[in-house]
Parts: C-alpha cells; structure tokens; sequence
C-alpha cells in the first residue's frame, strides 16, 4: 500500500492532497478530452510536496492477441489484474493464429510479471475470446482469485475456467448488478470499482456481451475504464463514473458498442481496439473494427493525427471484399493492437497516458 509522508497538519496540506487526485476541467485553450498538466503543490515552509501517488507508474498493457482482449494492469503498488485472458488456442475455425496469440499472451505475461502473481483475473463475459485462455493462464501462472459474471455455468468455456481454479484452489466470485465491492482491495492512491449495471438488460438474456462486467480503476487523476463487450443496451445503463483517461474500446470497434451517447458520459482521453488484422483467424467472421467507429473516436479524442487505421467499411462482413477494408484517418490518442501490436501505456497519475517503447 502506498504511504503519504505528511510532517504537517495544516489544512492547506490537506487541501493539496485533495487537489491532486481529482480531474479538472481543461483550462482555456486547452484541448478537449486531454488532462492539464499536474502542477506542484505549494508546500507550507519547511514541508515536503505532497504528490498524489508520489509519482508512481501505473501500467496498461493491451497484448496483441488477435481477436480477442487481455489486459494486465500492473498497479503502483505492484498488485495486478489481468483483465480477459484472450482465446482458446485451439478454438474451431481459427486456424494457427489463435494457437500463436496465446503462446504470445503466456509468455508476455511471464515476462512482464516478473515472477509476481496475478492478483486478480476478471473476466468480463463468459466468450471463447475473452475466457477462452483463462484456463491456459490459471495453469502456467501463479493467479490469487478470479471474478466473472456468474452466468452460464453450464457453458462449456465457463466449466473450463473454473474447474481450472477450483484445482488450484483458486476463490471464484460472481460479480453481479448491485455489486459496488471489487475483490481486490483498494488503497490509498488506487480505486478499483465494478462498472455492472443496476440489473441486466433484457438482451443479455440471449447475448453473453450485455452482460459484461466492467472495472474502473482510478490513480489520482488518471483512469482506466474496460468494458469487455458492452453493448448499446447495457451501454445505457451503466453508471462509469464520469469522465475517464483511458477508455478500452467495447467489442473490439464493433458498431454495436460504443455509442455516441457512451463516448459523450465517459469523455476518454485516451482508447485502444483489441481487434485481430483483416482477414486474420475469427476476425474473418467479425470484421473488426468499423470505420464508423473509428471515426467516432478520433472526433471525440481530438481529431485525426499522422497515422490512419484499417477498418471495415462494408454493409456485411460474410459478404467482405479487399475493397470493404479501407485507411480512416484517426486520432493519435487512439491505438489498435491489430496495427501496433502490444500496447504498452504507461502513467503517474498526472491524467497522463504515455505510450511505453517496445
């Protein structure tokens, strides 16, 4: 847990703390969506600078695991959550590159774990390319608890991932609507928060994506929000409290996700797509993501920059020529795991997101 040196009482001091933590609006001239810059405290004579966070990185890390979604969150306090766990490897229909997404997914996690467990797997819906991997990761890594939605039990995906933790006698808990408690504690500098909806919509009945259980985590004035595959009807009725930095892009930059009025309440500064490439495994099937998605983002994260995206342009997927796929201007602010590979970002709290070098 992160410690507060304070050698003072005073109210100021106090007041310093508080200011370091919240999000301002943007000042005058400043561009929408993108924080202003932290500045220091002043201190009372003699006292050090109170820092939200004392600098610490927070990281984000969104691996490039085809079309799918796996993303550890590695905190200031060095606690982790791996938010989805990508796909089965041997998922019918997907040919080598689910098999070489997930060999990617284990060993990057070895890596960037660095011998630390897994604190936390959350899984969002109980779909092959968000829980199909989980059993692989429980497997091969040291992973403290699990969280998921409770739902289709007798899904044989969701058999899979818990009977996987029940050999390891790992605790398994159903976040449900109504649940405000994360299973992994708080801290200081850190606030992780259930985005579920008061109920679930009447379309998660028969699609598994309305019934995705979102997690905020809060870092002073920075803020990640993933959403797993929320769609427009969940969409409406999640409460993400308020703006966010950085936004995971819901069900891959399908149209069905991530709606005008979605992106006016959460306001990110910040987004990335997990979607395979063109023509690449299951993404045959999906077509991810969609122009109009792209173009929707790039205007609310500040406008088209130096690079375009690859997007799918055409009215069906199953009927999909070379000529469906085209270049979509799009905003620096917004990567794409199947154009930049693994996508690293990196903050101190400062409501700033930086990319990470490969």
């Amino acid at each position: 847990m992160l410690r507060f040196a304070m050698r003072t009482a005073r109210a100021v001091a106090c007041a310093a703390l508080l200011a370091a933590c919240s999000r301002p609006s943007a000042p005058s001239g400043q561009p929408v969506g993108q924080p202003a810059p932290v500045a220091a405290p002043a201190a009372a004579s003699g006292a050090p600078v109170v820092r939200c966070g004392d600098g610490r990185p927070m990281t984000v890390r969104f691996y490039d695991v085809g079309q799918a979604l796996a993303v550890l969150v590695e905190l200031p306090d060095g606690r982790h959550v791996l938010v989805d766990a990508g796909d089965e490897p041997q998922r019918p229909g997907c040919g080598d590159a689910c098999a070489t997404a997930s060999a990617h997914l284990l060993s990057s996690l070895r890596r960037d774990l660095r011998g630390a467990p897994i604190d936390l797997l959350w899984l969002t819906h109980p779909h092959s390319d968000h829980i199909g991997g989980a059993p692989e990761v429980i497997a091969s890594l040291p992973v403290l608890a699990v969280a998921d939605d409770g739902r289709d039990l007798a899904k044989a995906e969701v058999r899979r991932v818990r009977g996987a933790a029940e050999q390891r006698r790992i605790p398994v808990r159903a976040v449900e609507p109504g649940s405000s408690t994360p299973p992994l504690a708080s801290s200081e500098a850190v606030k992780l928060t259930p985005v579920v909806p008061a109920a679930w919509p009447a379309s998660c009945a028969h699609d598994a994506n309305e019934c995705s259980i979102g997690l905020r985590v809060d870092y002073c004035r920075s803020s990640v929000l993933l959403v797993g595959d929320a769609e427009h009807e969940e969409e409406k009725m999640l409460e993400a409290g308020g703006p966010v930095t950085l936004l995971q892009v819901g069900h891959h930059g399908s149209e069905t996700s991530t709606s005008p009025a979605f992106l006016a309440r959460v306001r990110p500064a910040y987004a990335v797509i997990s979607a395979g490439k063109p023509g690449e495994g299951v993404n045959r099937d999906y077509c991810h993501p969609r122009a109009l998605v792209v173009q929707r983002l790039t205007r609310v994260l500040g406008g088209a920059g130096s690079r375009s995206l690859i997007a799918f342009d055409g009215e069906r997927c199953d009927r999909a020529t070379p000529a469906d796929w085209v270049e979509v201007p799009a905003s620096d602010r917004l990567w794409a795991t199947g154009r930049d590979g693994d996508v690293s970002l990196v903050t101190t709290g400062d409501g700033v997101f930086r990319r990470e070098s490969q």
